[in-house]
């Protein structure tokens, strides 16, 4: 197969077996693999309920009712949110916004935010990634006379709402053939639609075809932000939203586009600029108080008013970077204290104090780190709220599911989730979580998802730019990591960094020798410096660039010894 893929693409057997390990093995799904098309992308009336909600806001804008888009604090829902106001905007339309501030209202539609938006005369609300579970709030809004369509990604309860329209891939018996999109993928086939429904066919005016493709560049920020699988539509909407960011010419974009290349020296955009770098620093907004700062940013048509937001939103990171450390290093001696990592499946843990802007991020961390779902909630008044983050093989939300005798509320889906629920029952969570979950302990623990064993020799700057076809990578598209075996460590190994945090040296296998980096792993200098040493190495194959010159470079992300031939891991 492998062999056959290689000869019909006309590309290296080590792409082509690449490829197959991500279930690409038929020469045309890896034509659409490596050179994806926005013409691969569905028709969004595929979506259930876009007829309904093109037909419900179509029916506004010609009424002249006034209209307020319900959006999020999180990347996905700001990018969704500027999306859908760019686009009224675009067509002339006045609409407003609001976001349910995390810190006081927590996520989703709200009792409060409907009756603020009744009382100052809207009639249509668009709810952007969430929705899904408002059923109270839905039926409070239609009592005050507010129709509402809701957009949204999130695994649907049981139970659900009875808004105008309803437009969500994953309800109960949606045909649509791709359910992973974010919910600024769900935004974008709606502005889709409606864009549609103004040019009155399917083939778009020039003027609104230019604006969604401009739009991509917010479409790839929050898809990528929300970590959802980088296949199908998602890797489209992200590679060709790559391309729209890097080139756009919106102020505020723009300068965090600048900021995190920069940061870098890198002159590429790719996805984990995005995820790590410009994703982080929307957030910090909504996780610290104002999620509207970044929309601001994201709307800003003047480069002053730019500047001096991205400005604000640099130093709210820097301040979050801090309260995340400080709670990370308490939730981790929570941990070793109270957590048998023998026999819990899952990690519940309360604390007063802890902020709740944050506890995402840290919950995050901790389950990677202990390779259990992890639940971290903030205690005040007798109430616990925070959120869930899961690990590979533990459907964090249908597990919730499980247990919602326990919780005054919860929502999300397979990675992720939000969660409130009365302090006293921190323990029955932890137990009912410990029974739902069918995943024994040990099975948690993520093997190493070796790609390929190669020789030096195959790492050419050909076979790198090859591996580049695969971008963007993310979730469900891992950067390929490859294994090296018996090296011997040549010349004089030394340190990086201010802090000698990092390692650098000379890899040779064969007749090859390449430049080899080692992140955080400073430490092993004595050890690498000794004669005749010879390693594994895991790594990431890269193309370094200094003073016009190239050259490939191996970023090591584990290192075994070799002694008498058996690998052996480094001494602490």
């Amino acid at each position: 197969m492998v062999e056959t893929l290689a000869r019909s693409l006309s590309r290296s057997r080590l792409l082509a077996s690449l490829l197959v390990r991500r279930q690409v093995e038929d020469p045309e799904s890896a034509q659409r693999f490596l050179s994806p098309k926005l013409l691969h992308l569905h028709d969004p009336y595929l979506l259930p309920g876009m007829e309904a909600a093109v037909a419900r806001i179509d029916d506004a804008i010609r009424r002249r009712e006034a209209i307020a888009i319900f959006g999020d604090y999180d990347v996905d829902g700001i990018s969704s949110t500027c999306l859908l106001y760019d686009f009224f905007r675009f067509i002339g339309y006045p609409v407003r916004y609001r976001l349910p501030n995390r810190l006081s209202e927590g996520y989703g539609l709200r009792g409060e935010g409907v009756r603020e938006l009744a009382a100052a005369g809207i009639r249509l609300i668009v709810t952007v990634d969430n929705g899904s579970s408002a059923v109270e709030e839905v039926d409070l809004a239609r009592v005050l006379g507010v129709d509402v369509v809701i957009t949204d990604h999130h695994q649907p309860p049981e139970a659900l709402p009875c808004p105008a329209a309803h437009v969500n891939p994953l309800l109960p018996g949606s045909l649509y053939p791709f359910k992973d999109l974010a919910g600024v993928g769900v935004a974008f086939k709606l502005v889709w639609a409606l864009a549609q429904r103004l040019s009155r066919q399917k083939k778009l005016s020039d003027e609104l075809r230019t604006f969604l493709l401009e739009s991509l560049a917010l479409v790839a920020l929050g898809t990528i932000s929300d970590v959802v699988p980088l296949l199908g539509e998602n890797r489209i909407l992200a590679k060709f939203g790559l391309t729209a960011l890097q080139r756009t010419q919106r102020p505020g974009l723009k300068k965090l586009v600048e900021a995190a290349l920069d940061r870098g020296g890198d002159t590429k955009l790719d996805a984990g600029h995005v995820g790590f770098r410009l994703g982080p620093r929307i957030n910090a907004a909504g996780r610290l108080g104002r999620a509207e700062t970044a929309i601001d940013l994201l709307l800003a048509d003047e480069d002053a008013a730019a500047s001096r937001l991205a400005r604000t939103l640099e130093n709210e990171n820097s301040r979050r970077k801090e309260i995340e450390r400080g709670m990370t290093e308490t939730a981790r001696e929570l941990v070793l204290q109270s957590v048998d990592l023998s026999s819990d499946r899952a990690i519940v843990l309360g604390c007063e104090g802890w902020h709740a802007g944050v506890l995402g991020i840290v919950a995050a961390k901790i389950a990677e780190e202990f390779s259990r779902p992890t639940v971290l909630l903030t205690l005040e008044e007798g109430k616990a709220r925070g959120s869930a983050r899961s690990v590979p093989g533990v459907h964090i939300c249908n597990a919730l599911s499980s247990c919602r005798q326990l919780l005054q509320g919860f929502g999300g889906h397979e990675m992720a989730a939000g969660v409130e629920l009365d302090a006293s029952l921190l323990e029955s969570l932890r137990a009912a979580l410990n029974e739902a979950i069918p995943l024994e302990p040990h099975r948690m623990v993520p093997d190493v998802d070796v790609d390929a064993e190669v020789r030096l020799s195959e790492i050419t700057e050909r076979f790198v730019g090859e591996l580049s076809l695969l971008e963007p990578f993310g979730r469900g598209n891992p950067e390929p990591l490859l294994v090296a075996r018996g090296v011997l460590v040549v010349g004089t190994p030394r340190v990086l960094g201010e802090k000698g945090l990092h390692l650098a040296f000379m890899a040779r296998q064969d007749s090859v020798a390449l430049r080899a980096v080692a992140f955080d792993q400073g430490k092993l200098l004595p050890e690498l410096a000794r004669p005749d040493t010879r390693l594994d190495l895991l790594f990431h194959p890269r193309i370094s660039r200094w003073q016009g010159r190239t050259s490939v470079e191996l970023h090591v992300r584990d290192i075994a010894f070799v002694r008498d031939g058996i690998p052996e891991p480094p001494v602490p």
